[in-house]
C-alpha cells in the first residue's frame, strides 16, 4: 500500500506550527529531542508550534496573500532515512 502524502495549506505561522507539531509527534520526537538535534532551545520549538509570529513571518504571509501564492506543507516519507 502506498501512503498518500499528508499536506496542508499554510496561511499563517499558526498553520505552520500545527503542521510541525503533528509531524514531530508522528515521528515520536519530543520538543526537546528536536531542539537538541537542530541546536535550538525547546522554548523556540514550542513557540514555532504555538504559531508565535514575528514581523518577518507576518510580512511574508502578507506578501503571499497579495501575490496569490499558496504554500503547501508536505511531510516527506521517513523510509530510507537513518
Amino acid at each position: 500500500m502506498v501512503d498518500e502524502p499528508r499536506w496542508t495549506q499554510a496561511r499563517s505561522a499558526r498553520d505552520i506550527g500545527r503542521f510541525v507539531q503533528a509531524t514531530r509527534r508522528e515521528r515520536h520526537l519530543s520538543q526537546a529531542a528536536l531542539a537538541d538535534e537542530l541546536g535550538l532551545t525547546r522554548q523556540y520549538v514550542s513557540e514555532v508550534e504555538s504559531g508565535v509570529g514575528n514581523l518577518y513571518i507576518t510580512r511574508l504571509f502578507e506578501m503571499f496573500d497579495e501575490l496569490g501564492i499558496d504554500v503547501r506543507l508536505v511531510a516527506r516519507s521517513t523510509r530510507g532515512r537513518d
